[in-house]
């Protein structure tokens, strides 16, 4: 049997969190995931029409540069003598690579974009699977495939800055809370959710999963609004765009939520469900595509407005997918009874 073996060098950088509220927490948290976490993450195997094809890439260098970076900041931080060229060093890209093997053949394989797009896969499913176990661990918004023989370079726009502030705001006393999962719990979870290579949503499940992915790699402008209702929808089993108090029953109830962090989270949402339905329906006042704030300056409150009630949907989709983990649901399933009253016929 035929086997085709190839190097995809991958460049991060900026590699780990963006923002520095709670540096002190989070930094020492995620360094700590990808020293547990780096050999979990480190292979995959797929099957595509008759061949199979394996991707390898080893995270540990990732782990080490958070540490690296952590250490080089922290004088900077506290006010203390910093290294001359330590902001170079925080510039550089970290460059690690990918392996890939496929046995086999088919009409594809013999294209040197087929392997790539296996390995453009698996960091996805890693994407997805240690910021469901350590919420805003993995920043891959600046990870980029480099082709060998080209100067042709892959940009995977993948950010976890939803992930990352909603794990700032739990610790500042914000419901849901972002949990710490086992990332083994993690991955079992998302390899029986998505057990073979598919673009086409197979479940509600996956539906959700990919929405997320939208949501992930969007500027935060109105279509976020649309992707997130469309993975609640989704994930809940609720008819799309006509049940709104479906959304809000059936994620408080797996959530746990009482009555009044029920209330909290139906007028929330609806905030952001009167956004989307101005927008589909035509009421939504859109802006400029420069949207250039400092010209006018009425953008800064929109987005602002936008924003917030953005991170605080997402945290509701992202806790969703916790719980999922936790009790390790793979699909939503609901059934609605009518309670007749004792004296009923």
């Amino acid at each position: 049997m035929s086997v085709r073996r190839a190097t995809h060098p991958i460049t991060i950088r900026s590699p780990g969190r963006q923002a520095e509220e709670k540096w002190q927490i989070l930094e020492p948290q995620d360094a700590a995931f990808w020293k547990a976490a780096a050999r979990k993450l480190s292979q995959r195997t797929y099957e595509h029409k008759g061949c199979r094809i394996s991707v390898e890439l080893d995270w540990a260098p990732l782990g080490r540069r958070i540490i690296r970076d952590h250490n080089l900041f922290l004088p900077v931080r506290t006010g203390q003598p910093t290294e001359i060229d330590w902001f170079s060093k925080l510039d550089r890209p970290l460059k690690m690579t990918a392996h890939s093997e496929i046995e086999g053949k088919n009409d594809l394989s013999k294209h040197p974009w087929y392997a790539q797009f296996f390995v453009e896969y698996f960091i996805y499913e890693v994407f997805t699977v240690a910021n469901l176990a350590c919420p805003g661990a993995a920043e891959f918004l600046n990870v980029a495939i480099h082709e060998n023989d080209s100067a042709k370079t892959t940009n995977l726009r993948l950010s976890a800055f939803y992930f990352g502030d909603w794990s700032i705001e739990s610790l500042c006393g914000a419901k849901p809370t972002a949990k710490i999962l086992s990332v083994d719990s993690a991955i079992a979870w998302f390899h029986a959710v998505n057990p073979h290579v598919t673009q086409k949503a197979e479940n509600g499940t996956q539906r959700a999963l990919y929405a997320l992915y939208e949501l992930c790699r969007s500027d935060g402008q109105i279509d976020f609004v649309l992707w997130l209702f469309n993975a609640l929808e989704s994930l809940l089993s609720t008819r799309v765009g006509e049940n709104f108090s479906g959304v809000v029953r059936r994620a408080s109830l797996l959530l746990r939520l009482d009555h009044k962090e029920t209330a909290n989270l139906g007028k929330r949402l609806r905030k952001l469900y009167d956004l989307r339905s101005a927008f589909v329906h035509g009421g939504y006042e859109i802006a400029h595509p420069l949207h250039v704030e400092s010209i006018d300056e009425r953008l800064n409150e929109d987005y602002g407005k936008l924003l917030e009630l953005g991170i605080y949907g997402f945290s509701i989709l992202a806790a969703l997918l916790q719980a999922m983990v936790e009790r390790n649901i793979q699909e939503l399933r609901f059934e609605e009874r009518l309670v007749l009253p004792n004296d009923a016929p």
